[in-house]
């Protein structure tokens, strides 16, 4: 009796265990059943995609390029002679003005040669003045004796005198007038001597004038290369000096964009936060090693106001302009597989993929024909490009 009993607890403790489990698992698929059916179904809610507006403006097409700001004129200034510096008057930063005496030369010795050059003028101007004294002498001697020549050989043809002694006395004219001559030929080279002198004294001193090393306009010396004492040669670099009244940025352009890039062109540069403006000035005639051309900008006071010599600054050159052109982001164009192009446009919800004609381009910016200004244009997706296709329901984010 008690075995059965036990029995009949275990069947029924047996019961109530799958009845509690069943009962578990129905509620459990009744949850499930609720979460599946409150999840949106697949393909309902459309694709959210990045959009922007077309604009209608202009598009600037810029080449850009890295500029160095540098004076208008600069100066390496040199020596002319040969010669050991006694003083220089200057140092970097200075500010110095036209004709300021940067630099000293030694120049005792040509100044000796000056003072040699002027004391044998001296003599050779003595000589002369005795010479020609002698000259104005023999003049009348030579007519004296040529009149008593004359007065002889007139008795010697009467029988007067005799002929020897009108002989006698033409050879003494003749005599006074080699001695004239001569004395003439002295002067003409006295006069070339003092002439000779005179120019070796003129090129002294220009030499003397070149060991005052001065400044060729107002500027600043921006580098100082030599000390007193150092010996100063031809074409030596001892300073420099720049003019900074004036500023022009440089740079260089490569081959390539050179049938776009001419002189006149506008550009735009930033310094101190704000945008500046300028135009191109000039271009170099021919290409560097390295297949770039050199540019120059010469900028206004304006344009330079704080800016420093040596400075990169980023220069943007305007090679063109689109006026009225429709106006998309550049990351907006996809290239298809034939060569077109084309973007993605959002029109009641859907997508559709017009093709459009790139009328050109600028960075981030693209101007198009094809679209309408103020159409919404993909420009980014969460699925990328080759998810999205004609007809798809998107959600537009701005």
């Amino acid at each position: 009796m008690k075995r059965s009993i036990a029995v009949l607890i275990r069947a029924v403790l047996v019961l109530v265990v799958v009845g509690l489990i069943g009962l578990g698992g129905a509620r459990l698929i009744q949850n499930k059943k609720h979460e599946l059916s409150a999840a949106p179904k697949y393909g309902v809610r459309p694709t959210p995609v990045h959009v922007v507006k077309a604009e209608l403006g202009t598009l600037t097409q810029d080449r850009t390029y890295l500029g160095v700001c540098e004076p208008v004129r600069q100066a390496d200034v040199s020596a002319r002679i040969t010669a050991t510096i006694d003083e220089v008057a200057c140092d970097e930063g200075s500010t110095v003005t036209a004709g300021q005496v940067l630099i000293r030369l030694d120049d005792r010795e040509i100044r000796q040669n000056i003072a040699e050059a002027e004391s044998e003028i001296e003599r050779a101007r003595s000589d002369l003045t005795g010479n020609e004294a002698v000259v104005e002498s023999l003049k009348q001697s030579v007519a004296y004796w040529n009149r008593e020549a004359e007065r002889d050989r007139s008795l010697a043809d009467r029988g007067d005198i005799p002929g020897s002694q009108a002989e006698g006395t033409q050879e003494k004219a003749n005599e006074f007038t080699g001695r004239l001559l001569a004395a003439q030929q002295q002067t003409r080279s006295l006069r070339h001597r003092i002439e000779s002198l005179q120019r070796r004294k003129g090129q002294l001193e220009i030499q003397l004038s070149y060991c005052l090393v001065e400044s060729p306009y107002d500027g600043l010396v921006v580098r100082r290369l030599v000390d007193p004492g150092d010996l100063a040669s031809v074409g030596k670099t001892l300073l420099r000096v720049e003019d900074r009244s004036s500023l022009k940025l440089s740079f260089d352009i490569p081959q390539q964009d050179m049938e776009e890039v001419h002189e006149g062109l506008g550009l735009r540069f930033k310094a101190d936060g704000r945008e500046r403006r300028g135009a191109l000035t000039h271009l170099y005639p021919s290409l560097s090693a390295d297949r770039t051309i050199r540019a120059e900008s010469v900028l206004g006071p304006e344009a330079a106001a704080g800016l420093t010599c040596g400075s990169y600054v980023p220069v943007s050159v305007e090679v063109g302009r689109i006026e009225n052109a429709v106006l998309v982001p550049s990351t907006s164009l996809i290239e298809g597989p034939d060569g077109t192009t084309y973007v993605f446009v959002v029109r009641d919800g859907k997508l559709e993929h017009p093709m459009v004609t790139v009328l050109g381009r600028s960075k981030d910016r693209a101007a198009i024909t094809g679209i309408e200004p103020g159409e919404q244009v993909v420009v980014s997706t969460y699925l990328g490009w080759a998810n999205l296709s004609g007809g798809m329901a998107v959600e537009p984010v701005q």
